[in-house]
């Protein structure tokens, strides 16, 4: 029994140091902790709870209807004034994934639009789910002061008045947003270009590129997505050559048939338009594109870039089982007509550039 005592009375101690500091010294140490942690923390004491809270609700994302639903519930069981006092705490919002929206209800849809309108302080707003639920009141009515990054999944244009409310969306947000990525199964024709000033990141499909006419020269990183009707690579290619400031390159093939758009062909576009880019990837979903003979001829293409050090192919096909040593030839081959290549990704296989050899890892 004593030493049980002394175990509770170490705990109290420790607990009655910790409130010893002032608020905003916790505030910092609460910075470091996870949600499992923050949410134990709001378990011991009123007074840490209410410094934990607003924690709790910086970052919020939606993995299921059922946190949706919950969500929704949470907020409109407490006061206004404490509801409104929270979102303002939230600085990321993430629908992550179809089912975060498949099967709840128009009014939760509604609901969650007017709550997420209220996160006035919001950076960071990324609505993924393809389930194609309007945001339209959202674009309409919100607006993010801090917003830098953006994503959203447009729906077909025939049946949705998303686009309009987009731009416009946009527009509001043109002075903050830095990234900006695009869903849309469908090529969509905008009433006007996109003006992002301060625009660094771009994800979205290959088409849309045109409309941000004004905004590529600024642009560091760029995913590219290409998918049916879209295989005109060429133009959304020549129009980043304005990117000087261009440091990071993604071609993903989403949904194209076998052999119209493969890597060798984009590999040479690329070199023409944007030689002076550092790091290149290619991906694609299906097990189709090129071979392993394409790599050795790629070398006239890779001598065109400037300062290419990282190399990225996620999948290609091999005519045979083949070991290791049988990509340094190509990797040496390289390396003699791209003499700033020191990283490279083959067929699942990392190679690094090390004292001048070629060494494999992962």
């Amino acid at each position: 029994m004593a030493v049980l005592t002394r175990s509770r009375a170490a705990a109290e101690g420790a607990r009655k140091s910790i409130l010893r500091f002032p608020n905003e010294i916790l505030s910092m140490v609460l910075e470091y902790l996870s949600t499992s942690e923050l949410r134990g923390l709001c378990r011991t004491s009123k007074r840490l709870r209410s410094i934990a809270t607003p924690f709790l609700y910086r970052n919020i994302h939606f993995r299921s209807a059922g946190q949706t639903v919950l969500f929704i519930r949470t907020t409109q069981s407490q006061p206004s004034e404490s509801s409104e006092s929270l979102l303002l705490h939230v600085q990321e919002f993430v629908v992550a994934n179809d089912k975060a929206l498949v099967g709840v209800t128009s009014q939760i849809i509604d609901d969650l639009n007017s709550v997420v309108i209220k996160m006035t302080k919001l950076k960071h707003l990324l609505l993924s789910s393809k389930a194609f639920i309007e945001f339209t009141d959202l674009l309409h009515d919100s607006n993010f002061e801090q917003l830098q990054t953006f994503r959203y999944v447009l729906g077909p244009a025939e049946s949705s008045t998303d686009p309009e409310e987009f731009l416009k969306f946009l527009a509001r947000h043109r002075t903050t947003l830095t990234t900006l990525c695009i869903d849309c199964e469908e090529p969509i024709t905008f009433a006007q270009s996109i003006d992002l000033p301060l625009l660094h990141t771009y994800d979205g499909p290959s088409w849309a590129l045109k409309s941000l006419k004004k905004s590529v020269g600024s642009l560091r990183s760029v995913v590219l997505r290409w998918q049916e009707p879209d295989i005109d690579y060429r133009s959304p290619l020549k129009q980043l050559s304005k990117a000087h400031s261009l440091q990071t390159l993604e071609i993903a093939i989403v949904d194209v048939s076998p052999g119209r758009l493969r890597e060798p062909t984009l590999l040479a576009a690329v070199a023409q338009y944007v030689p002076h880019i550092k790091t290149l990837r290619f991906s694609r979903p299906a097990l189709y594109g090129f071979a392993f003979d394409d790599l050795m001829p790629m070398r006239q293409h890779l001598g065109r870039f400037t300062a290419l050090s990282g190399l990225r192919f996620a999948i290609f096909r091999r005519e045979s089982v083949s070991a290791l040593n049988d990509d340094l030839p190509v990797l040496d081959a390289w390396l003699r007509v791209c003499g700033t290549l020191c990283m490279v990704h083959l067929d699942g296989m990392d190679w690094r550039l090390v004292d001048g050899a070629w060494i494999p890892s992962g």
